[in-house]
């Protein structure tokens, strides 16, 4: 490649790193402005753009994830690591019943478990949850919202979903999934997958007793 072209390739790659910087930067307020791309649209168009996480499928790597899971709930194992007797420092979970996507009006915690890609650098994961109204569109505000970070030598973590204050109303709900750095506030832009639930009174998923 001559000067010319190696000069275009880092200018076209500062542009791309400020965009990117400029992307993680935004208001968390952003998220449900009117450049939201869920907003006042049918929820099934998420589909079309790729960004619905396959749920019965989720033992593999999926967006920023090696897997992800709803589940009712988790647990956290230890494994020894190098000489037999060394524990890690890292504890990481397993979602318990994984796969669930149907949940009874009492339900208190609807959890989506994960194992995140490795950092490079610390790392912020955000899940917000939406009603979908009968004729498939999005609310425009959440109804809750969970936050968690994850350090350079972090991998694993989970979202708990709660009910809101008059409890589940029975329907389908939208989980928006979202990444980016710690403490910055997230755009629309930083959605990084998509989860659905029901709320019924006769789910079809319950584990046998």
């Amino acid at each position: 490649m001559n000067t010319n072209g190696w000069t275009k390739t880092w200018i076209g790659f500062g542009m791309a790193a400020g965009l990117c910087m400029g992307i993680l930067g935004s208001e968390w307020t952003a998220v449900y402005a009117e450049d939201d791309p869920f907003r006042g649209r049918n929820a099934t168009e998420r589909h079309r753009e790729g960004m619905a996480l396959d749920q019965t499928n989720w033992k593999r790597p999926q967006s920023v994830f090696t897997w992800i899971a709803m589940a009712r709930g988790y647990e956290t194992p230890w494994d020894t690591v190098g000489r037999p007797g060394w524990m890690t420092d890292d504890a990481y979970v397993r979602p318990i019943d994984p796969g669930v996507s149907e949940f009874t009006p009492d339900t208190e915690e609807i959890y989506i478990v994960f194992e995140g890609q490795p950092l490079d650098a610390p790392g912020q994961f955000a899940a917000a949850w939406f009603e979908i109204g009968e004729d498939g569109t999005v609310a425009p505000e959440p109804i809750g919202q969970d936050v968690i970070e994850l350090e350079m030598n972090q991998r694993y973590g989970y979202f708990i979903i709660t009910p809101p204050a008059e409890g589940w109303k029975q329907g389908r709900y939208l989980v928006k999934i979202y990444y980016g750095s710690p403490g910055q506030r997230l755009h629309a832009a930083n959605v990084v997958g998509t989860m659905e639930f029901t709320i019924t009174d006769t789910p079809k998923n319950l584990s046998p007793s």
